[in-house]
């Protein structure tokens, strides 16, 4: 009942009881034979004690206030704590995501804070970060930022949410305070696909084959270095129908190189159509020995050694570099001396070496996991059953053309073990021409690593194709449980159905122009599919609480690039007289006033400062 009394009654109350407590000591110490009276100094010790006693007791009801500078205002966000927040020399405010903080004045966003209080012209913020809505808000004033220390754990993850099918799904990433951990990459049947040691910064490299088209959950798993599981992470990804690039294969004698590649590319999918010359004037496949512009204008990718661009004559190949100019994709398999390929080369884009061929050592840090190989090339078949000594053998070394391509024109595609390049492309217009070294990657299939000669043939294929117009919804990914994500590339009409089959309504932005964005705060977790007069698509939604460390370490990273630097930083605003702040806490007064009051009690019941002649 006391402590809801106002401070000026309550300490009238306690300033009488102090009153009251001296007099009745004066009047026990006058009353009292002097046979027993208290010394002088145990006297004035009981006096000054009652007042010192009504003081913390009035504290403890009532914390003081402290003065602090109205020019900072310290803002509070998630990963702060009761103690930044007592400690706050400015104006402690506590945004909504900011744990429980009773020193600190709860606002539900900052720039309520900014209006409630104009003056500040220092915004000081303490935990994780300010968040989306938070960070256009500052007009102007200085901004400094004090994160936490990182929490062991995933920091950073980074996929494609929507993979083309075919392809491989790359992740990358980085760990927080795991020495000596490894990743482990899941796929949605829960098989290892991939897995890496963290290196030094603890970051990480994984892919997969991503086989079907539509939705599905991969995991990423975090290692410590005793190989228990530190945390785990889902992936989901939509995989899109890959748009097959057309293929147009030109060979000038057949060979093992030409049938692999006609070989993947028919295993691919893809649309082929291709000529290999026998000699005599006879040839095998469905093309023109020299194909006409129609045929190059339907075309993505053109595939040709060098025999074959000889045989074009001049006249044709003007004809493929103009169609390489309006987009088209050529691939020129570099197998004899760079003389062999007139009209190929430029001031940026020259040729150097090319006489006999070197060895092409593959690239270290291969897969050595049996389940990820496994789960790489297929369980086999009756006739081929998987090998895995063989699938854990070291791929066979293989052999390029001793060329090195020169210029500033010049792309490198590739790289072996000594880092020195096998293939390389420049841009023509709006298509690209790349040059290709490796003379045998068929051996790879030889050696039963269908999957790397794939891998190499689809980055070269996907470096130069010509671009095809996907007329799909971007979607900023990952997407959270009340929080907004922009969806991108919308058709009139656009809605969003959510995983309890409701449908709402995208009122697209008239300021994102083209892009044609709107805004969307979705409330429940899972698949949400985008609806509208274009493709559909889908993209999912994780719960508040998933990627803790990878959303605290995308706060910190946002709010450090908004934070002044240096000379900035320490010019803070100027002092001035100062505000009252929300109390204090009340506990400390409390423990003061408990303790003088009990060593009150035991004095007063003890002898010390009694004359000697007293009793009992």
């Amino acid at each position: 009942m006391t402590a809801a009394l106002p401070p000026t009654l309550a300490a009238a109350v306690l300033g009488a009881l102090a009153l009251l407590a001296c007099a009745r000591l004066l009047w026990w110490q006058r009353r009292a034979p002097s046979a027993v009276r208290a010394r002088p100094w145990r006297l004035a010790l009981l006096l000054a004690a009652q007042p010192a006693w009504a003081v913390l007791l009035f504290f403890a009801l009532h914390p003081p206030a402290r003065s602090v500078s109205p020019e900072v205002l310290v803002v509070l966000t998630a990963g702060s704590s009761a103690a930044q927040a007592r400690d706050a020399e400015g104006i402690a405010v506590a945004l909504p995501e900011a744990p429980p903080l009773p020193a600190a004045r709860r606002v539900p966003d900052l720039a309520t804070a900014l209006r409630l209080y104009p003056q500040a012209g220092t915004i000081r913020v303490v935990g994780d970060g300010l968040p989306p809505r938070d960070r256009d808000t500052l007009g102007g004033r200085r901004l400094r930022f004090e994160p936490p220390p990182a929490a062991p754990g995933l920091a950073a993850s980074a996929w494609p949410a929507a993979p083309v099918a075919g392809d491989a799904l790359r992740v990358s990433g980085r760990a927080e305070a795991v020495p000596g951990g490894r990743v482990e990459l899941l796929d949605p049947a829960g098989v290892r696909v991939d897995a890496a040691a963290l290196d030094a910064d603890g970051g990480f490299r994984l892919d997969a084959p991503v086989f079907a088209v539509g939705p599905a959950t991969f995991r990423l798993r975090l290692l410590g270095a005793d190989g228990a599981r530190f945390e785990e992470a889902a992936l989901p990804v939509s995989a899109q129908a890959p748009p097959a690039p057309r293929l147009h294969l030109l060979a000038g004698a057949p060979n093992a190189e030409t049938r692999f590649l006609r070989r993947w590319a028919t295993d691919a999918g893809l649309p082929l159509r291709a000529r290999v010359a026998l000699g005599g004037g006879m040839a095998l496949g469905d093309a023109a020995a020299v194909p006409d512009a129609r045929s190059l204008a339907q075309t993505d990718a053109l595939v040709l050694d060098s025999r074959a661009w000889g045989g074009l004559g001049a006249g044709g190949r003007a004809a493929m570099l103009s169609a390489v100019e309006a987009g088209m994709g050529l691939i020129v398999r570099a197998d004899a001396p760079p003389a062999a390929l007139p009209g190929l080369w430029t001031p940026g884009f020259r040729a150097e070496g090319g006489a006999g061929t070197v060895a092409l050592a593959w690239p270290q840090g291969g897969l050595a996991d049996l389940a990820a190989l496994r789960a790489r090339l297929g369980a086999g078949s009756a006739d081929a059953p998987f090998d895995a000594d063989a699938a854990q053998a070291p791929p066979p070394a293989l052999v390029r053309r001793a060329l090195r391509v020169a210029g500033a024109d010049a792309v490198p595609l590739g790289a072996d073990a000594t880092g020195a390049p096998w293939a390389w492309w420049r841009p023509h217009g709006l298509g690209r021409v790349l040059v290709w070294t490796p003379q045998d990657s068929y051996r790879l299939v030889l050696a039963g690593r269908a999957d790397l000669h794939a891998e190499l043939w689809r980055e070269a294929v996907a470096a130069v194709a010509r671009p095809r117009a996907v007329d799909a919804t971007r979607i900023d990914a990952p997407a959270f449980v009340d929080e907004r994500v922009a969806l991108c590339g919308l058709g009139e009409g656009a809605e969003v159905e959510t995983p309890d089959g409701h449908r709402d309504p995208l009122w697209i932005d008239p300021r994102s122009g083209d892009a044609r964005c709107a805004g969307f705060w979705p409330r429940r977790t899972g698949w949400h599919r985008v609806v509208d007069g274009a493709a559909p698509a889908l993209f999912h939604v994780f719960p508040a609480d998933a990627l803790p460390g990878v959303r605290a370490a995308a706060l910190r990273e946002a709010t450090a690039a908004l934070a002044c630097t240096g000379a900035d930083c320490a010019q803070l605003a100027p002092a001035s007289a100062g505000v009252a702040a929300p109390r204090g806490p009340a506990w400390p007064w409390w423990l003061a006033w408990l303790a003088l009051a009990g060593a009150l009690w035991a004095f007063e019941r003890s002898r010390f400062g009694r004359r000697t002649g007293a009793g009992g």
